[in-house]
C-alpha cells in the first residue's frame, strides 16, 4: 500500500474546517495545524482532533511528519509561508485571490505550476 505524505495545514478559517475532513477522507493524515494565534490553532486542532498545533510557521514546515503543506490564508502571509515551504517540504499547495484586483496576482514564481489560481510546487531535492 502506498503511503501518502503527512499534511500540515496553514489556516483556521472555514476553508480549513472543510479541507481537513476532505484530506482525511482521501487517506491523508493531517499532522500539524498553524493558526495566526496559538489560541486559534488550539481551538481548531481540538475540534478536528489534530495533535500538533502552533502559531509558529517553522514548527509546521520543519515538522518531521509533514511532507505536504496546504496554505489557505490571506495573501500577505501566503507569500511568506509559501516561499519558505518551497525549500523545506516535499510539496506545497496554496490558493489565494489576486492582488489589488482579480487580474493581478499577488505572488507568482516561474518555478511553480499553476492551475485555476491554485499553485503547487514539488521540491525535487526532497524526492531523492
Amino acid at each position: 500500500m502506498k503511503m501518502l505524505p503527512g499534511v500540515g495545514v496553514f489556516g483556521t478559517g472555514s476553508s480549513a474546517r472543510v479541507l481537513v475532513p476532505l484530506l482525511r477522507a482521501e487517506g491523508f493524515t493531517v499532522e500539524a495545524l498553524w493558526g495566526k494565534t496559538e489560541e486559534e490553532a488550539k481551538q481548531l486542532a481540538e475540534e478536528m482532533n489534530i495533535t500538533f498545533y502552533t502559531s509558529r510557521t517553522d514548527d509546521v514546515l520543519l515538522h518531521q511528519d509533514v511532507d505536504l503543506v496546504c496554505i489557505n490564508i490571506p495573501p500577505p502571509l501566503t507569500r511568506q509561508i509559501s516561499v519558505k515551504a518551497l525549500d523545506t517540504v516535499l510539496m506545497s499547495f496554496w490558493t489565494f485571490k489576486g492582488g489589488l484586483d482579480q487580474s493581478s496576482p499577488c505572488f507568482h514564481s516561474p518555478i511553480e505550476e499553476t492551475r485555476n489560481n491554485t499553485h503547487y510546487k514539488v521540491n525535487e531535492k526532497r524526492l531523492k
